[in-house]
């Protein structure tokens, strides 16, 4: 089983955290669990739905059986992300132990501001690009252990990026049998 973690701050844009983790847990062979950055379990999205939290992010003793980390978008929650040093730390963590990081929307601003996008391609929501990497109009890019999205509306592109990363071709094939009507797209 591949193991990741999710960032959720109050803020987070709802879309991106629970579109990518049905896509990615869809497989049966990724498990993400999501983790509230505060002290309590329950986070407040964008749009005011509130969530309850697998854990917290300050009980976590280490990362070492996660494979990877998932940061959603949605301005405030990428605020405030930004201002607690336990969620930076972990991505740091992530990054300096050569694990995947995942970001989407707002997301990949914070990887920008640490220097992790110098170099690569990648793609933000308009207006959140930062770092010396190469900006791209497009849904997802794909750039060594990083994996970005665009924007809440290229969700699904988002996600199916990071199963094909995970699991290869035919690892994603097997998210679409249990999609009503759904074919395989590619």
């Amino acid at each position: 089983m591949i193991k990741g973690l999710m960032l959720l701050a109050d803020g987070f844009e709802e879309t991106e955290a629970i579109g990518t983790h049905d896509i990615l847990t869809r497989t049966h062979e990724i498990d993400v669990t999501y983790l509230s950055i505060s002290d309590h379990l329950n986070v407040i999205s964008s749009m005011g739905l509130e969530m309850i939290s697998q854990g917290l992010l300050g009980d976590m003793p280490d990362f070492g059986s996660y494979d990877f980390l998932v940061i959603p978008g949605g301005k405030l929650g990428v605020e405030n992300i930004k201002k607690s040093s336990l969620a930076m730390e972990a991505i740091k963590k992530f990054h300096n132990e050569g694990k995947k990081i995942f970001a989407i929307c707002a997301g990949p601003s914070i990887l920008g501001e640490l220097g992790y996008l110098d170099g690569k391609k990648y793609t933000c929501f308009p207006g959140f690009q930062c770092g010396k990497g190469t900006y791209l109009e497009t849904g997802a890019v794909v750039d060594g252990n990083i994996i970005t999205g665009h924007s809440m509306y290229y969700t699904i592109e988002f996600a199916e990026a990071i199963v094909r990363n995970l699991l290869g071709e035919e690892g994603l094939k097997t998210i679409y049998p249990g999609t009503r009507g759904a074919k395989y797209p590619r």
